[in-house]
Order: structure tokens, then sequence, then C-alpha cells
């Protein structure tokens, strides 16, 4: 539904002349859909990539649903200091998603050990890890219970465990269950 609406508004972008521009990951399956709804879009995923913007343009720009707002600020930071004639910003972070990594980085902060469950090509598991592992550097990305190195529980009281929105309930079921019987 969100992937939708990003695309709905940069197609809209592109209606009205604007130089549509995705801030997030090039190979993230949302960015190329995106990029897919309008002509010549341009994806920024990093300051190394601002040579792509026109000069002087009208740049029209939105984000991968899954990025920190962090990350958005300081893109849209590093793009407007590379010179264009009108920048328009469209907030497209899901707010669940935020929620969750902000959720995740408080956790994380309160134990010994935090793990984070889900795919190691999921864009938003990744993330959650990367936040997390800021924070705690005691923070292990695992797909599953049969990934987890028994010996990173010895010596710690509280574990924490958190995931991806797209880890099956039943992996962090089992993750937790076991967690819980050590």
């Amino acid at each position: 539904m969100l992937v939708k609406r990003v695309q709905h508004i940069a197609e809209e972008l592109a209606k009205e002349n604007y130089k549509v521009v995705v801030i997030g990951d090039t190979n993230h399956p949302e960015v190329q859909a995106v990029v897919g709804c309008a002509d010549d879009v341009v994806v920024i995923a990093d300051e190394s990539d601002l040579h792509k913007l026109p000069k002087n343009a009208r740049l029209g720009i939105v984000c991968q649903t899954t990025q920190t707002p962090e990350y958005f600020g300081r893109m849209l930071g590093a793009i407007g200091n590379s010179g264009f004639s009108e920048m328009k910003v469209i907030n497209t972070l899901c707010r669940e998603a935020i929620k969750r990594q902000e959720s995740a980085v408080q956790l994380c902060r309160k134990v010994d050990v935090m793990f984070v469950l889900g795919g190691l090509e999921s864009a938003n598991t990744r993330k959650l890890a990367e936040l997390c592992k800021k924070e705690n550097k005691l923070t292990f990305h695992l797909q599953n219970w049969n990934e987890l190195d028994i010996n990173t529980l010895f010596g710690k009281n509280i574990a924490g465990v958190t995931a991806g929105a797209s880890t099956p309930e039943w992996i962090i079921d089992e993750f937790v269950k076991k967690l819980e019987a050590l």
C-alpha cells in the first residue's frame, strides 16, 4: 500500500514537471518500482550520487519508505546544497517502520544482548540491526534460532528481540520460547 502511494506521488511529480528524485537504496525493489513510474528518475543513495542531479532543476523528492528520518534529513540537506531552482519534498517514510526502529533502539539500550530477526536481504531488518548495533555492540542479525551461537548468551542476563516487518511470526515465537527456556 505504501509503495503504491510512493509510485503515485512520483507519477504526479513527473506530471507537474519535477525531476523525480528517490532517496534510498538503488537496488531495493521498492526503489526500483518507483523508478519505473516516471521517466529518468534519479536515485540518491548517498552524497556520492549528488552528481546525478541536474543543476537548477525543479526537484520532486520522495524517500524509500523504510529509511530513517535522520537519513532522509541528511540527504535532503546534501541535495539542498547541490543547486536547484525548486525543491518539493514529500515525506514518504513509513510511520510504522519508524516506530519499530525507535522501539528497537530503546530496547537495545536496556539489554545485555540484542537479536534482530529477519532476512539478511531485508532492507528494513538490516536497518533495524544497524541502528541497534550503534547503541549496543552486542547486536546480532539472525534469520532464525538455528543461526544463534549460544556462546553469545554466556554472562548475559537480559536479551532483547526485535524483528523486521516481513519476519514470520512463527520465527519470532520460536526464538523467544527457546531463548526463555535457556
